[in-house]
């Protein structure tokens, strides 16, 4: 019973894992593996908003930059 439990699960790793390679190769990066999942993060934050923000935003003490960083964090989750 307990080779038949590790023979599914090694089977179901195996086919999220073949997910994440494909996140992987688009630009997202693993930042954590559970037993339950694959925890995948990306920030889509562009440098010239990023430059914009700063050059007319410095008024504001650069607030909206570091918001507008934080909005731009997309996490993914591929269950197991």
């Amino acid at each position: 019973m307990k080779q038949e439990l590790t023979s599914e699960q090694t089977q179901a790793r195996e086919e999220a894992l073949r997910d994440v390679k494909l996140y992987l190769a688009n630009d997202w990066n693993l930042k954590e593996e559970t037993p339950e999942y694959f925890l995948l993060t990306r920030n889509e934050a562009s440098t010239s908003v990023h430059i914009f923000l700063a050059l007319f935003g410095f008024w504001a003490l650069f607030i909206p930059n570091v918001i507008y960083h934080f909005a731009k964090n997309r996490k993914k989750k591929i269950l197991k």
